[in-house]
């Protein structure tokens, strides 16, 4: 009896997983096909102008817009949809008949794994169009590989598609924390601008005050992309401290939306 409840269960949050892919694969599938158009364009064409110590550094250069607009590119293919689910009240038909956190987690479940989808795969495919299809780099035997310097350096140096593979997951994961303010934004807000916009605001602020505080070695930027700032600055705390304010501000802007300011999901 347990047994086949589990199974109803189980059976019945594939459904409302099925369901919500089906409302936003094609901007999903149309942002990720558009980005690595656009990293593989980019990292097989731009690293020209530059001296290049390994094939890798032409994926850093090829992508290193990315860094600045990546809180778009996982917020606007997917927190349109709640909003619109919540003004048109869609959510008034859905909620009586689905418990509201089942539904709601169905539905960032499925957001989680897009927005790691849209980052993963454009980084992964332009690495690799670096490494196989750019023109191998030979290390300049004058200037030795004593005078590069890289986070990772052993890594990046002698497996650079494990340090692609790892990293570009750590983009993915760092790409659901943004998308999740972006969600919460989404399930109380009522204004698209400030839902589709506010974790880009977010990260830009973050970004402009800790380097004010001269903590720039912690900003989320720095997780997300190691290389903007000198390695000799990387610690292992540059890698969760913006990770960790950022969990932190979705923590408290939850409580501030919905305890403070009394805001609900449905309002009916």
């Amino acid at each position: 009896m347990i047994e086949k409840s589990c199974r109803k269960e189980l059976e019945s949050m594939w459904n409302l997983i099925k369901s919500e892919w089906k409302k936003i694969r094609l901007p999903v599938l149309a942002s990720a096909f558009l980005l690595t158009t656009a990293a593989c364009v980019l990292s097989t064409t731009l690293y020209k102008s530059y001296t290049l110590q390994y094939s890798l550094d032409a994926w850093e250069i090829g992508t290193e817009i990315f860094s600045l607009l990546f809180p778009l590119f996982v917020v606007m293919p997917l927190c349109w949809n709640l909003y619109y689910e919540r003004r048109n009240n869609f959510m008034l038909y859905v909620l009586p008949r689905v418990p509201a956190k089942k539904y709601l987690g169905a539905k960032w479940l499925v957001y989680a794994l897009s927005a790691f989808f849209i980052l993963f795969v454009p980084y992964l495919l332009s690495a690799l169009c670096a490494l196989y299809i750019n023109p191998p780099v030979h290390l300049n035997a004058s200037a030795g590989s004593a005078a590069f310097d890289h986070v990772f350096l052993n890594t990046f140096t002698q497996n650079p598609l494990l340090y692609a593979l790892l990293l570009s997951c750590w983009k993915g994961i760092i790409g659901i924390l943004v998308m999740s303010l972006g969600f919460v934004f989404s399930m109380y807000l009522k204004n698209i601008f400030v839902i589709l916009t506010g974790p880009f605001v977010y990260v830009m602020l973050e970004n402009f005050v800790l380097s004010i505080l001269q903590l720039a070695q912690y900003r989320l930027v720095v997780a997300f992309e190691p290389t903007c700032i000198s390695s000799d600055a990387v610690s292992a705390g540059s890698f969760f401290a913006g990770p960790a304010l950022l969990a932190a501000a979705i923590f408290l802007t939850v409580f501030f939306l919905k305890k403070v300011r009394k805001y609900t999901v449905v309002t009916v």
